[in-house]
């Protein structure tokens, strides 16, 4: 059953400028969801009353990839789901290690679709006093540094350089130029431990929230402590929950699918995060 779990963040100056000042923005975060239960995602997203939604990666389920084609006939339930996110409130997406195979094209129908993709860009929601934008997993960015030299045709080898992930690096040069923006400054970043466990470590940036998932809730979780997540091993810190650093916080989601392989998820409900800004 999809949970819907709520979280309030107290900012400093609240978010909006001048007459159009608000006292409360509300935020409804979706992470992992793998092609998963578009129904169910939706039902939840109806009780949030969400002033704006964020797909923070991992929208697709990246494990078998064709060239050729259109993918959203093989990912089946991620337009039903966008195309409801993007009724209810405006929706933003970002790229986690998943989309790797999905092509420019098809990240441009989801546009066409209303949302708004934030690969390594910010956008500025001036009637909200925001400034929202989204990094792209390193993954993906190793992806298509490998397609520019054997073709866009050339199948990733996913399995391997997820194996070798903390070598891969982000393009994260553009974040000194978000964090330098007046507002409220909210990251998609899919993989919570570039928080602080590896770079380009955003605790130390001055951004108001980061919004992750990729850990699944830690997949089988025990006294409340998640077993293992990809990026951060066995027993991760970084599962689920708001954690606060010098600049903002953090809100990691546990995800939306019951599970994306053959490990099954314990004691550990798929959710819709909502985050209450006041």
């Amino acid at each position: 059953m999809m949970k819907v779990r709520r979280y309030r963040i107290r900012t400093e100056n609240g978010t909006g400028t001048g007459e159009k000042k608000r006292e409360k923005l509300t935020v409804a975060l979706i992470t992992d969801f793998h092609n998963g239960d578009a129904a169910a995602v939706c039902a939840a997203l109806d009780t949030c009353g969400a002033d704006l939604i964020a797909v923070a990666g991992d929208l697709f389920l990246g494990y078998h990839f064709r060239s050729g084609g259109e993918i959203f006939s093989r990912q089946k339930n991620v337009l039903p789901l966008i195309r409801h996110c993007v009724k209810l409130a405006p929706t933003f997406f970002s790229l986690g290690n998943h989309e790797w195979i999905a092509s420019e094209a098809d990240l441009s129908a989801l546009a066409e679709e209303g949302v708004v993709v934030l690969d390594n860009r910010w956008v500025r929601d001036r009637e909200r006093g925001l400034v929202i934008g989204g990094l792209t997993s390193a993954m993906m960015t190793d992806c298509r540094k490998f397609r520019r030299k054997y073709g866009e045709n050339a199948e990733y080898p996913h399995k391997t350089r997820h194996t070798d992930r903390m070598f891969l690096r982000t393009d994260a040069g553009w974040l000194d130029e978000f964090t330098a923006q007046e507002g409220y400054r909210i990251l998609l970043s899919h993989h919570p431990e570039y928080w602080c466990l590896r770079e380009p470590m955003l605790r130390r940036r001055k951004i108001d929230l980061v919004l992750s998932g990729h850990a699944h809730g830690g997949q089988i979780r025990l006294f409340g402590q998640g077993l293992y997540s990809p990026g951060q091993g066995p027993f991760p810190h970084y599962t689920g929950g708001v954690f606060r650093g010098p600049h903002g916080c953090m809100a990691v989601s546990r995800g939306t699918t019951n599970t994306a392989s053959i490990i099954p998820r314990l004691f550990n409900p798929p959710e819709v995060v909502v985050l209450e800004l006041v």
